[in-house]
């Protein structure tokens, strides 16, 4: 195929010309064999209607006389009586011969009609123009057709010569209609490749008054309107630029290759970098810090803003990632950051403040449960009454002290000040130990609290105080929501890459609605139940920080009146420690 508007416009009228002048060669050869063959077959028709009106009786005069007849005529003649059987043959013995009586023409002659057929003789070997005339018997009269053929290759060469004279015409018009069409087209290309190229001053004339004409006028309008466009562009662009930069967040622009394609003022002074020595430079040599090359191979996108510690000078950052299309078409990245080291320092001193808080009013609420025990002890005067509203300060001092111990928990984990301290330990220790703690608790509520740990040590190396003061939550949790003569079990199983401890009851379950929300700070499904059971709303967000402080899972499934399956999986081995 070739590569010209020129080449393919000639070859295509040259295909067309020869399908046309195809196509009538083959029409007009058609239509001259036919007429010859049919001329040929008037005029055995009317030898075979002569030989039919003078036909003898006998049967050997009758073979003789059309033996006679075909030299005669250099004609092959037959003659069929009404049953098929052949009576004479003017080139073979009709007693050799099989009943004619199926041949289409013989048939076509015992329903009163002139019988015409062209085929190949089976006795002769050639194809042979056989015609019939009705009567009794049928008279057939045939012809080689080789005249005919001779005649048809000699119209054949005629035609062919015909054709091809007006094929060579017919292409030097296409070549001079081809020609000025293509030309007009490469000045059209010329003039758009121009354009696309920046030169929004290029000329192109417009030439007759055709189609080709309104698309030429219409590229001129087009260049028109590209250069207000591109005008309109370039001061948006500027516009754009001046509002990226006065951004008080940090904006970088990475291409489809991983490098940096644009940076504001506040981006280039997070980093400490120059504007001259940063476009273009990948970003493993721009963001040197792990986390967000992690974040960028595993695929470019956070859901959510990531802090990350920036080094000279010591700041805290706020890196948003998302994708972006380079002007390539190929995924980029947008990063956003937001300098937080001030926000990250009143965060931490609230969280101070409230460990700090509650660490000072754990000692005053402890003297006030004693305190309340002792008048429990010592009462005389109205003793029922003396008894339940004290008993009434000893629980809601339990329960504050409960709420600020957990308080301070949660904090100390939110703030990093829960020190982890991985060592080899047998995975099934920590749960021997809190089931033993609460075996009392569980049997003065009527609760079978049962363990089922593998036969064998199972290794891991975790911090086992962390890993207890889940189980104690989850188990804490499980005795006091199980109805009496139910079931809470704490199981430790082994799981691809480390071991996973499973804590099951039988209790009031939690809603589906109420399931995502569990793990919130103060969130109960049932607030009056919760405080009655001496919950504090903050075990499982404790248990949830816990287990993302030891690097693992946590996963909770419950049914309403059929008891929660909290699972929480641990690696086999904690990197690092606090």
């Amino acid at each position: 195929m070739p590569r010209t508007l020129f080449g393919r416009l000639l070859l295509h009228g040259a295909l067309v010309i020869a399908a046309l002048l195809a196509a009538a060669a083959f029409a007009l050869e058609r239509f001259l064999g036919e007429r010859e063959v049919g001329l040929l077959a008037d005029g055995l028709a009317r030898t075979a209607r002569a030989v039919a009106a003078d036909l003898p009786a006998d049967p050997a005069a009758l073979q003789r006389a059309i033996v006679r007849q075909g030299e005669a005529s250099d004609l092959r003649l037959t003659v069929v009586a009404r049953d098929g059987a052949v009576l004479a043959d003017s080139h073979y013995d009709p007693a050799s011969m099989e009943n004619h009586g199926h041949r289409p023409e013989i048939a076509e002659a015992y329903q009163g009609r002139a019988g015409r057929a062209v085929r190949a003789s089976p006795t002769l070997g050639q194809p042979m123009l056989y015609v019939t005339v009705p009567g009794d018997p049928v008279v057939r009269a045939a012809l080689p057709l080789a005249d005919v053929e001779t005649v048809l290759w000699a119209m054949r060469g005629r035609i062919a010569g015909a054709a091809l004279l007006a094929g060579a015409v017919a292409l030097a018009l296409s070549f001079a209609l081809g020609r000025g069409l293509s030309r007009r087209v490469e000045a059209m290309g010329r003039f758009a490749a121009r354009i696309s190229g920046g030169d929004l001053h290029a000329s192109l004339p417009v030439r007759a008054d055709d189609e080709l004409a309104d698309l030429e006028r219409s590229l001129v309008a087009l260049q028109g309107e590209l250069a207000e466009r591109w005008s309109a562009l370039r001061r948006d662009r500027e516009r754009l630029e001046g509002l990226v930069d006065g951004l008080p967040e940090g904006v970088a622009v990475l291409d489809g290759e991983g490098r940096l394609a644009l940076a504001n003022r506040p981006a280039l002074g997070l980093l400490r970098l120059a504007p001259e020595q940063v476009l273009g430079r990948p970003a493993g040599e721009l963001l040197r810090n792990p986390k967000i090359l992690a974040a960028l191979d595993a695929g470019a996108e956070s859901p959510e803003p990531f802090r990350v510690s920036w080094p000279e000078p010591a700041r805290e950052l706020e890196v948003a990632l998302r994708p972006l299309a380079d002007p390539a078409g190929r995924r980029g990245t947008l990063v956003v950051l937001r300098d937080v080291t001030r926000q990250a320092h009143l965060e931490r001193v609230r969280t101070d403040f409230m460990a700090n808080l509650s660490h000072e009013l754990r000692t005053p609420l402890t003297a006030v449960r004693a305190s309340a025990e002792t008048l429990l002890d010592a009462a005389r005067a109205d003793p029922a009454a003396s008894r339940r509203f004290l008993d009434s300060i000893r629980r809601n001092a339990l329960r504050l002290e409960a709420l600020l111990g957990d308080v301070s928990d949660l904090a100390r984990i939110e703030a990093g000040a829960e020190a982890v301290e991985p060592r080899e330990f047998d995975a099934r220790d920590p749960a021997r130990q809190v089931v033993e703690l609460f075996r009392a608790e569980a049997e003065a509520a009527g609760v079978d609290l049962a363990v089922e740990l593998p036969a064998e040590p199972l290794p891991l190396a975790s911090d086992p105080d962390r890993v207890a003061s889940i189980l104690v939550n989850l188990v804490q949790n499980a005795v006091r929501y199980t109805p009496r003569g139910g079931r809470a079990t704490v199981a430790v199983e082994a799981a691809p890459g480390g071991a996973r401890y499973r804590v099951e009851d039988t209790g009031i379950g939690i809603p589906p609605r109420d399931l995502p929300r569990v793990t919130e700070r103060f969130y109960r499904v049932d607030p009056g139940r919760s405080r009655a059971r001496g919950g504090t709303g903050l075990g499982l967000s404790i248990v949830k920080h816990l287990v993302e402080l030891l690097g693992g899972e946590l996963a909770i499934e419950s049914e309403v009146g059929r008891g929660t399956t909290v699972a929480v999986g641990l690696p086999t081995r904690l990197t690092g420690g606090g």
